[in-house]
């Protein structure tokens, strides 16, 4: 296209010159008589003249026909550089400027901040507050958010059978975990759970044998007993991502990184069923308390019945 422009505008330049030189510097002849000697040299002169500017309006016609296509090649990315020719005649069209982007100006003491994810997702919030423990608690205190789902992790964690108790007894992890309860004691146990969400039974082995394992894949709170043992008890919090926090002695607590939006935050200990509340999360934080009553209750073997004298 740029090319056949460019031709049209040459010849059109090619035909000016050849009219109006032909009218400049040859006269015509005088009517009733053939051009003199002269005249015909004069006409030859002009006429060579002007085809040896068509030539060199052709070639320069092509020269700029290279220039624009080694122009184009050079804008294209991952092209290598081409060192442009200079002109033949008039200097090439500036290059059209360069817009240089305003740089953002920083946000103000006053505006919150608000940041990205990994991966450059979602904004982030952090989610602060205070859990009050109505009564005495057989162990810590977590605060989760429960409406963010992850995929299920690949990790290993164990929870050993020792003086007739789960060590340790309190154990928070992510869905898709894998437990293992290995037996160092030299009597039997039987590890059980009758949790809803994920009941498992790994029958009785003696130390040294292969342990029972699990892989803990539904969200909730798993509670683990032994068979032959009433006083053995573990607590398992399963929660559905890495959001997830102890509570501070003082009941204070403090979730970073949490992606913003509507949050169901919720809190737990043992013996205690967990409380949740609903947050709307801004890149400015959120705030929320809660308060728990452990309430310690009996549990029955994995048939159902009442523990005898011997397993107390």
């Amino acid at each position: 296209m740029i090319r056949k422009r460019t031709t049209t505008l040459i010849a059109a330049a090619a035909a000016s010159l050849l009219s109006g030189g032909t009218a400049r510097s040859a006269p015509p002849a005088k009517p009733g008589r053939g051009p003199t000697a002269a005249e015909f040299a004069a006409l030859k002169q002009q006429v060579d003249r002007q085809n040896e500017l068509i030539m060199k309006l052709t070639q320069l016609e092509g020269e700029h026909y290279d220039f624009l296509l080694k122009l184009l090649q050079n804008g294209r990315p991952g092209m290598a550089h081409v060192t442009l020719p200079p002109p033949s005649s008039s200097p090439p069209p500036a290059p059209p400027p360069t817009t240089t982007a305003t740089p953002a100006s920083p946000p103000t003491a006053s505006a919150p901040v608000e940041r990205e994810a990994p991966g450059g997702h979602a904004k982030l919030g952090s989610i602060t507050g205070r859990v009050d423990v109505k009564g005495k608690s057989r162990g810590p205190v977590y605060v989760y958010v429960d409406n963010i789902k992850e995929p299920a992790v690949d990790r290993s964690i164990e929870i050993m059978q020792k003086n007739r108790e789960f060590v340790p007894d309190t154990v928070v992890a992510q869905r898709g975990t894998r437990v293992s309860f290995p037996n160092a004691d030299p009597v039997l146990h039987n590890v059980f759970s009758p949790s809803p969400t994920q009941p498992f039974d790994l029958g009785s082995y003696h130390q040294g044998e292969k342990a029972g394992v699990v892989r803990l894949f539904a969200s909730g709170v798993v509670e683990v007993f032994c068979n032959m043992h009433s006083k053995m008890q573990a607590d398992i919090l399963v929660v559905p991502n890495h959001h997830y926090v102890k509570v501070n002695p003082d009941g204070s607590f403090r979730l970073d990184n949490v992606p913003i939006g509507s949050r169901q935050v919720a809190a737990w200990t043992p013996d205690a069923h967990p409380v949740s509340e609903t947050v709307n999360l801004t890149a400015s934080g959120a705030s929320v308390n809660f308060a728990l009553r452990p309430e310690p209750h009996a549990h029955a073997t994995k048939e159902g019945k009442p523990y005898d004298s011997y397993n107390k």
